[in-house]
């Protein structure tokens, strides 16, 4: 169960984590906004943040609740 729940976070950093990598080199190239790619690792590395405080805060939750479960 343990290996389950970091199977989740880990894939969830690395998707909130490597989408913006991708989208924002990828619109550098094609639009010629300005942004460098240390701006870009920067905005990948804040996004991968917040998904993966939200995921273990949801999984933190699914746990709380089936221990609570299990004890009624």
């Amino acid at each position: 169960m343990i290996k389950k729940i970091l199977a989740r976070i880990v894939g969830n950093f690395g998707i909130s984590f490597f989408s913006p990598l991708v989208s924002g080199n990828l619109s550098e190239q094609i639009f010629e906004i300005g942004i460098s790619f240390n701006d870009t690792l920067i905005i990948s590395g804040l996004s991968s943040l917040f998904v993966t405080g939200y995921t273990m805060s949801k999984e933190l939750r699914d746990w709380g609740k089936q221990r609570r479960n299990l004890e009624i």
